[in-house]
């Protein structure tokens, strides 16, 4: 099962997503928006996103705070290194699979979950610069009368 951890810093999120690379070893993507680094993590169960990821996590001195998405129906495609961002979606009640399925079919979404929490899918799409970036976003904002509002979240390169 996959896990999308979203933390907050105490402070910057430059140093938060390099504590979590190099103290944890973990995949740590820093964000703009509502949080300041995005972790995927497949899991075996909940304990083992407890104990693994989030109480390590929530170990570090300048992490604020740990939101988690446990998915329950995942599409992936190869993972692409060009500019992203993660959209958290919230849909109307029972259009999540289909909204998942026109979202998916998308070139530019690398991911497309459909998790448990306060939103009902989160997508990570790409695409090959910031202005097409938003293009997609806004292509995928529009799939669908049934989503009701989104949150975007542009990653960037900690390099």
């Amino acid at each position: 099962m996959r896990a999308w951890i979203m933390v907050s810093a105490k402070r910057s999120s430059l140093d938060v997503g390099k504590l979590i690379r190099d103290d944890l070893n973990f995949n740590a993507i820093e964000v703009l928006g509502p949080f300041d680094v995005v972790v995927r993590a497949d899991v075996k169960s909940p304990q083992d996103l407890w104990e693994n990821y989030i109480s390590l996590i929530n170990s570090l001195p300048l992490v604020g705070s740990c939101t988690t998405f446990l998915s329950i129906f995942e599409k992936t495609k190869p993972i692409d290194q060009k500019p992203s961002a993660f959209i958290l979606i919230d849909a109307a009640q029972s259009e999540h699979i289909e909204i998942q399925d026109e979202i998916f079919r998308m070139k530019e979404v690398q991911k497309v979950d459909i998790v448990l929490g306060t939103y009902d899918i989160i997508a990570e799409v790409t695409a090959n610069s910031i202005p097409d970036l938003f293009q997609v976003v806004r292509r995928v904002m529009n799939v669908s009368k049934n989503i009701l509002r989104t949150v975007t979240m542009v990653a960037f390169s900690a390099k």
